[in-house]
């Protein structure tokens, strides 16, 4: 079962692929697979496709700042 409770803390895992999203975005080089390199699959699909939703938002939200 993903996220159950175990040591993956859904908010703690959220909290990290936001921090990561928003390094990546201001230009901070983020190498997603050593950061999910000792999660097993489940846990690094989910971290993942968190990871991109920010990516885009961040994307998104900059775009709006700067324009």
């Amino acid at each position: 079962m993903l996220m159950d409770n175990s040591i993956y803390s859904l908010k703690n895992f959220d909290f990290l692929a936001r921090t990561f999203a928003i390094m990546q975005v201001e230009g901070h080089p983020v190498d997603i697979n050593a950061v999910t390199g000792n999660m097993d699959d489940e846990h690094r699909r989910w971290f993942c496709e968190r990871y991109a939703y920010y990516c885009q938002k961040e994307r998104e939200e900059k775009t709006l700042i700067l324009s």
